[in-house]
């Protein structure tokens, strides 16, 4: 227990003696990892964490997407391909 209350103190020092309300444990137990003191500087950092797991989500989803649509032109082309052949 007093690991995260020196952390609190901490942070409380850092951001004008205030503690934010939306501050858990969590968040103040991770801003000691990455040496960040600042609520602020923290929220940034959490903001650009999310936007680049949402980019590294929506370019795997794109590979995921182009990959079924090269498979479907594949199979569309063979289908054209026996249509002929049956004709």
């Amino acid at each position: 227990m007093g690991r995260i209350k020196e952390l609190c103190i901490d942070l409380m020092n850092t951001n004008n003696g205030i503690l934010p309300e939306e501050a858990t444990i969590a968040d103040i137990t991770r801003m000691k990892e990455l040496e960040i003191s600042n609520w602020q500087e923290y929220e940034r950092y959490q903001e650009n964490s999310r936007s680049f797991r949402r980019e590294s989500e929506n370019s795997a989803e794109a590979e995921k997407v182009q990959a079924a649509g090269e498979i479907f032109e594949e199979s569309l082309r063979e289908s054209e391909q026996q249509k002929n052949n049956k004709q």
